[in-house]
């Protein structure tokens, strides 16, 4: 149940969303995106594309045609001339057991999403962000446990995300190789 709301008239709600929407992290309010639109994604650009401006319509036809058409590494594009180029954060979609330590307690679960920066565990409790953890687990590819260290960086009642702290070259590899493996 929503508490009584102290911001008087018919916008207190809205109000109360808009600053804890303004709170999350991006990754976060993604997430949040995604879950809302829905099917309704084609629509919503097709939007936003209608009400750029024809300099930013121009550069964000350039990164798109420029771009495979693939599922996977997912692209992010920039309409600021200054990053012309794009940027790549390949993520996969996975079920690997993971052990992870939070202020001297052991946690079992599972990582239900990979990139080369972090992961999505599943966990029923929440986390504060900015909490830093111990990680490890063993990716199918490679049975040899890995071991991370890393911050949460958004929480949720179905699980956190994690981004790596400071992963060295063969970390890197490993990850690399498994997030861009055919299924």
């Amino acid at each position: 149940m929503i508490a009584p709301d102290p911001t008087p008239g018919k916008f207190g709600i809205t109000t109360r969303l808009f600053r804890l929407v303004g709170n999350m992290p991006k990754e976060q309010q993604l997430v949040l995106l995604r879950q809302l639109l829905g099917d309704k994604v084609s629509n919503h650009l097709y939007k936003l594309i209608v009400e750029m401006t024809e300099e930013q319509q121009i550069i964000l036809f350039e990164q798109i045609s420029q771009s495979p058409q693939m599922e996977l590494p997912v692209k992010t594009v920039s309409l600021e001339e200054t990053e012309a180029s794009m940027r790549e954060s390949a993520r996969r979609p996975c079920l690997i057991k993971a052990n992870y330590r939070i202020q001297d307690r052991n946690f079992n679960s599972y990582i239900l999403d990979i990139s080369i920066g972090g992961v999505f565990i599943e966990a029923d409790t929440r986390f504060p962000v900015g909490r830093e953890l111990q990680l490890k687990f063993s990716l199918p590819n490679r049975p040899q446990p890995i071991l991370f260290a890393g911050k949460i960086v958004w929480s949720t009642a179905r699980g956190f995300g994690v981004n790596f702290d400071k992963i060295n070259v063969l970390q890197s590899d490993i990850l690399k190789s498994f997030v861009e493996e055919k299924e």
